[in-house]
């Protein structure tokens, strides 16, 4: 493995075939950020500008996403997990990381957590599920990912992304307006290995019994892709969760609802890592419901799509 200088904070880290951009600052115990589909790390820019440098924070781009190069050849999330675990445990010289994942990156960090316990000091999943994606709403995806490649990503195909990543009373903001006009850059080959190893994964969920780290769960009341049902559902099957509810949130709550986002962040890697220069905040319940999981009211058997 090498690294190779990409900028002032950055590097493009290579394993293998497998190039990432990896984005850094701090020292300390690390928490590794990994962003969602569509989307790369500018999308936790807001979240962490008030965290304390008393921590390293990894930031890694998606193949196809960010400064990360895209992959032309079919990979699943179990390879990409591995791959994203030897580059941060060649990072960290092994040390145990929190791990951040807003929907695809929390995806992946489950499958971190199950495959390399020993990297895994704590999980935040954001606007994610373990389950299979449904046909109902894999086809449809995988039609917009067609369409980009044969067209690329027109005006209002750059709207219904939007409209899934937001809640609706959101998309009329500066930062709702600048990621959909992020959408229309997004090249259809480059992304599309990327989107069908988000929406061809398998069901991870029978699984989780096996998580035995502290996890906050994070999700918007008014997430359209993955319905907070699925979230209430997949936590209380997590030995060690608690949920956070936003409200009037939709499905990409670092854009949304940074400053909650932020203050959740520093209040659970204080807790997780026993850090006493990275406070906690109490701006964590401002405009949030944060639930406990001992008695859960389950939702029935619904596993609706993501993005």
């Amino acid at each position: 493995m090498t690294a190779t200088d990409h900028a002032s904070d950055s590097t493009v880290v290579k394993i293998e075939d497998w190039s990432l951009g990896v984005h850094r600052r701090g020292e300390g115990p690390p928490v590794v950020l990994l962003h969602g589909l569509l989307t790369d790390s500018r999308v936790w820019q807001q979240v962490i500008e008030d965290l304390p440098a008393t921590h390293q924070l990894i930031a890694i781009d998606a193949p196809g996403h960010g400064s990360s190069p895209p992959r032309t050849a079919a990979y699943s999330l179990e390879e990409e997990s591995t791959r994203l675990a030897e580059a941060v445990e060649s990072l960290t010289d092994g040390q145990p990381a929190v791990w951040v994942g807003h929907s695809m990156g929390g995806m992946k960090a489950m499958r971190v957590a199950l495959s390399r316990p020993d990297l895994t000091t704590g999980l935040v999943l954001i606007s994610t599920q373990p389950y299979r994606e449904p046909e109902s709403t894999a086809d449809p995806y995988e039609a917009m990912v067609e369409v980009a490649i044969a067209d690329g990503v027109s005006p209002d195909l750059a709207r219904l992304m939007a409209r899934l990543n937001f809640a609706r009373g959101f998309l009329g903001t500066d930062t709702a307006q600048h990621w959909t006009t992020h959408f229309r850059t997004l090249v259809g080959d480059d992304i599309a290995q990327t989107c069908y190893s988000v929406y061809r994964r398998g069901d991870i969920s029978d699984q989780l019994p096996r998580i035995d780290v502290p996890v906050l769960v994070v999700h918007g009341a008014a997430d359209v892709p993955i319905r907070l049902a699925v979230a209430q559902r997949y936590a209380a099957e997590l030995p060690h969760a608690e949920l956070l509810v936003l409200a009037d949130t939709g499905h990409t709550p670092p854009c949304e609802r940074p400053a909650e986002l932020g203050a959740a962040l520093r209040e659970f890697v204080a807790r997780v890592t026993g850090s006493t220069t990275f406070p906690a905040d109490a701006a964590i319940r401002a405009g949030a419901h944060h639930l406990g999981l001992t008695e859960p009211s389950l939702p029935p058997n619904r596993q609706d799509g993501t993005v």
